[in-house]
């Protein structure tokens, strides 16, 4: 490849199930970010790669380091004129990764790992609302456990789908996960119940399992990311301020666990430097 990874300027992509999530990086600092939806062609890409972004200089990035839950972007990624680098579950400093576990999941812990310390339980609230666990065992970083379910909105869609006549309640009840406060719990309308069914259940689901988590490492960290993180978070702390603040909220969180992966690597390769 043209690129190594001590390249100074470099481009972070992660992309999840709906959309992508670019990440510009000078060395370890990260520079700028933008999300997009999920593209089409590969001139896409490389047009958002050349003009996406403003760089610095004329600088522009030599890599790009992609984590995908979707293949087809992945393919489109790796017909790109830059270099691309796939980012690899199995490479991922983390231990007990199992061959099934997402990608973003694993990406993510890592970068919770590095901002926040371990133990720490990772909640993405994107497309699907997912927990991730890390501890120490056996002396290593390693992945706990965790948990998967559908995201508020996709549980929303789920409705959508498997019920007949509640469109347009549905489309309502979505205007409510937008506003600063609780929705009535006991609500006199279809579109009202929903919305309370919906943001109600998704925030006793979050403080029952950091509850959990909580008794099992009373020391443990948790830190909320994705992009309902905020909202969720905002809820939470509206409903039990008290597990609210124990919550980390960084939207960035996956930039830094690319950034960790990257570094890594890096490492590793200057060790084999080294001993050569």
């Amino acid at each position: 490849m043209s690129d190594t990874p001590t390249s100074a300027v470099w481009m972070s992509l992660m992309i999840g199930n709906t959309r992508l999530h670019w990440g510009l990086f000078d060395g370890h600092t990260l520079i700028a970010v933008r999300h997009t939806p999920h593209l089409v062609r590969v001139n896409d890409i490389q047009t958002l790669i050349d003009n996406g972004f403003s760089y610095a200089d004329g600088q522009r990035p030599q890599s790009l380091w992609v984590a995908s839950v979707v293949p087809e972007q992945t393919a489109l990624c790796l017909q790109a004129t830059i270099d691309c680098h796939v980012v690899q579950c199995s490479q991922v400093p983390l231990a007990d990764v199992y061959p099934t576990l997402g990608i973003d999941r694993a990406i993510n812990l890592l970068g919770a790992k590095d901002r926040i310390g371990w133990p720490v339980l990772v909640i993405d609230a994107g497309t699907a609302l997912t927990f991730t666990a890390g501890a120490q065992r056996n002396g290593e970083a390693a992945i706990y456990g965790g948990t998967i379910l559908p995201g508020i909105r996709l549980q929303g869609a789920a409705l959508r789908t498997g019920t007949a006549s509640l469109e347009e309640a549905i489309a309502h009840s979505q205007i409510a996960f937008q506003q600063s406060d609780l929705p009535p719990r006991w609500a006199r309308d279809t579109s009202g119940a929903i919305a309370s069914g919906l943001i109600y259940g998704t925030v006793a689901t979050l403080v029952d399992t950091l509850t959990d988590w909580w008794q099992l490492f009373p020391k443990g960290s948790a830190v909320l990311t994705g992009g309902d993180g905020a909202q969720l978070h905002h809820f939470v702390q509206q409903k039990t301020p008290e597990v609210a603040s124990r919550v980390y909220l960084e939207s960035e969180l996956a930039f830094y666990g690319m950034l960790a992966y990257r570094r890594s690597l890096v490492t590793e390769s200057d060790h084999l430097n080294e001993a050569s």
